[in-house]
């Protein structure tokens, strides 16, 4: 067992033990000193998990707190501290990038250790619930990543600096960058080379868009059918693993979902690489520029973000989540939620599988109970007009005034179909908080072309009347109002009394 574990996590699990037997033992630390024949401060540092004592000193302590020694030098902790031991022993704590956030693994052990009744109770109560809602390691990498980039703003000025090097160094200057100056790059300066062929001659293989092989050259296979755009993707983020100086032991070879993503560091390096793609292909200052013109605009119009889609020569995608990036740095809009639905032509589903929430947790977000997602929110109905014609990206914007809250978003919004599904669709959605600052930075934001609805967050928690969107009963709504009715009778009825 020992092996398996840290030894900063042995140190700390010993520390944990003898601080819980000197305070069951109702000691204090200059009496188990005392009692020990050792300083305060060398038990001090033991029980904070910096030191380990060596094995006359453990024998030592042993009779001081009147135990055995093979009790004191196992990693088994008493039962109230038992979650702790579970985080500690398991590999919960080396998934979760600790450091990333600016959090000592030590000081928050300390945290947990003050309070352990209550503090271990809610471990334990995260754990199993991660257990009964079936939470895979994917899903938690992926949240993690997103917390991630949410704490920076979603902003992160070395891998722009980068990309400005890196088109700096390559003699590009201008804004749309062309997929034969990629490859090209890749073959010269990286000696990887690209192969559009062997990919489809792997049955195994069909769904994934591409594969990194390393060798002499290395290849990166790309799948023929993908777009321009999406081609031009991947080859920036292939770039962005090479010039940043990546790991490429650890980076995930599959650009498929999260599927081979085991640990954090493979999570941002795939996000960095990522992240790089897009600045790379829309350089900050060029971009920055243009979104100014645009949003200083007195009328919506739709064909004006087409034309940037064509200026730059990217995918919805990347667009709609570089404006995540640029718009809280240059124009101060950091009041904004991202989120990707995926939508099957003819169903009634709707997966909301990707988002990104900058100052606070905005509406709409995803929603794990099956619930249905409101209707009127564009990013869903805007799937409605892309089944009205037959090829192209569909553009649209609203005005989403939430139910029962003051918050009201301008909302942009973007659909197309999957190349490599016809039947399966896409839809990007910025939406940012309209107050005072955006107002007078975003001009056409009370342009009459814009729709303006009231929505809600799923049909089951909304009380609007006679909604013509509405996909399910408002159950929860119900539920809540009864509580509220009976709580109120309770409390009549406990006036009344007195």
């Amino acid at each position: 067992m020992i092996n398996n574990v840290s030894e900063e996590r042995i140190r700390l699990i010993f520390g944990l033990k003898l601080r819980h037997a000197r305070i069951d033992k109702k000691l204090s630390l200059s009496e188990l000193a005392d009692r020990a024949g050792l300083s305060v401060s060398y038990l001090n540092e033991i029980e904070k998990g910096k030191k380990y004592p060596k094995t006359d000193k453990i024998t030592l302590l042993a009779n001081a707190l009147d135990t055995d020694y093979d009790s004191m030098v196992s990693l088994k902790l008493p039962k109230p501290l038992a979650p702790i031991a579970t985080l500690l022993t398991s590999n919960f704590l080396d998934e979760i990038p600790l450091a990333v956030f600016g959090i000592n693994t030590a000081k928050l052990v300390d945290i947990m250790s003050a309070a352990p009744a209550k503090v271990n109770a809610f471990i334990a109560a995260i754990i199993d619930i991660s257990r009964n809602y079936n939470l895979t390691q994917k899903q938690f990498l992926s949240a993690v990543s997103q917390s991630y980039q949410e704490l920076h703003e979603n902003y992160f000025e070395e891998l722009e600096t980068a990309a400005d090097q890196c088109r700096a160094v390559l003699g590009w200057s201008q804004a749309n960058l062309t997929n034969e100056q990629l490859t090209t790059a890749l073959l010269d300066q990286y000696k990887v080379l690209i192969d559009e062929n062997s990919l489809s001659q792997y049955p195994e293989l069909t769904t994934f868009r591409s594969l990194f092989i390393k060798g002499k050259p290395h290849r990166l296979l790309i799948d023929r059918n993908l777009s321009a755009e999406q081609k031009k993707f991947i080859l920036a983020k292939e770039i962005g693993y090479h010039f940043l100086g990546l790991d490429l032991q650890q980076r995930t070879y599959i650009y498929q979902s999260w599927v081979n993503t085991n640990t954090f560091d493979q999570a941002l390096i795939n996000f960095k690489a990522s992240y790089f793609a897009g600045a790379i292909q829309m350089p900050q200052a060029i971009f920055a520029d243009d979104l100014r013109q645009w949003l200083s605009q007195t009328t919506w119009q739709p064909d004006e973000v087409l034309r940037l889609l064509k200026r730059y020569g990217v995918t919805l995608e990347t667009f709609m989540y570089r404006l995540t990036n640029l718009l809280p740095k240059f124009l101060g809009l950091n009041q904004l939620f991202f989120i990707r639905f995926n939508h099957e032509s003819g169903s009634d589903v709707y997966d909301l599988n990707k988002e990104i929430h900058l100052s606070q947790r905005h509406n709409p977000h995803a929603n794990k109970w099956g619930e249905h997602y409101c209707r009127r929110w564009l990013s869903i109905n805007i799937f409605q007009q892309l089944d009205t014609q037959a090829e192209g990206v569909v553009v649209a914007a609203q005005r989403s005034r939430y139910h029962d809250s003051k918050n009201e978003y301008l909302i942009i919004s973007m659909a197309r179909r999957v190349l490599a599904n016809p039947n399966r669709n896409v839809s990007m959605t910025i939406g940012i908080l309209l107050n005072g600052d955006t107002k007078r930075k975003i001009k056409f934001w009370d342009c009459e072309a814009i729709r303006v609805r009231k929505v809600n967050v799923t049909c089951e928690r909304c009380s609007i009347a006679d909604c013509e969107s509405r996909a399910a009963e408002p159950t929860i709504y119900q539920e809540n109002q009864q509580i509220d009715r009976i709580t109120h009778l309770i409390n009549e009825l406990s006036a009344a009394s007195k």
